[in-house]
């Protein structure tokens, strides 16, 4: 009985812990898929306020459209890889939907790009594009999809997002 009850809290104790490190470490994406809670409609600044930018995902696509000073700027893109970080954070993997390529002055005309998450709960969440930053050492998009999945892990992550200026995004549907 001794036995039994140490291997079953060491598996609760194993089950409570966040493996990605120790699976694949920080540089691997391991696939997964989209988080349930992550379906949706988000919006920055919170409802009542217009819009700043607008994610819009689905179980197989996502949509962003920002709203500027200097215009707007959009893409449409279909899921083609995700991995899940934790239970709260991870990245996505969209491949552009021909026709739908970005407005935004980073896009150097590849296929493949990324959008980070992090902070999931339940009606809010921190998303941001890749962008260039001063240390980025390559663009924010690929020509392939096994280069995006090489390049958007978690330990560059830092390459392509400053999260300390990146807002809360809300749920609105």
């Amino acid at each position: 009985m001794r036995s039994f009850l140490t291997g079953l809290l060491l598996v609760l104790l194993l089950a409570g812990c966040e493996l990605y490190g120790k699976i694949g470490g920080d540089d691997t994406n391991i696939a997964g898929a989209l988080p349930v809670h992550l379906q949706g409609e988000w919006v920055f600044p919170a409802p009542g306020l217009p819009p700043a930018e607008r994610y819009i995902i689905t179980e197989t696509t996502i949509q962003y459209i920002a709203y500027q000073e200097s215009g707007v700027t959009s893409y449409r893109g279909t899921i083609v890889f995700i991995s899940n970080w934790s239970s709260t954070a991870g990245v996505i993997i969209i491949r552009y939907i021909e026709g739908y390529y970005p407005t935004f002055p980073e896009f150097n005309g590849n296929s493949y790009f990324a959008i980070f998450y992090r902070i999931l709960g339940t009606n809010s969440v921190q998303l941001a594009n890749a962008t260039i930053l001063p240390d980025s050492p390559t663009s924010p998009d690929t020509a392939t999809q096994e280069e995006a999945i090489a390049r958007f892990t978690r330990g560059r992550s830092g390459n392509y997002v400053g999260w300390g200026h990146v807002q809360a995004q809300w749920r609105v549907r």
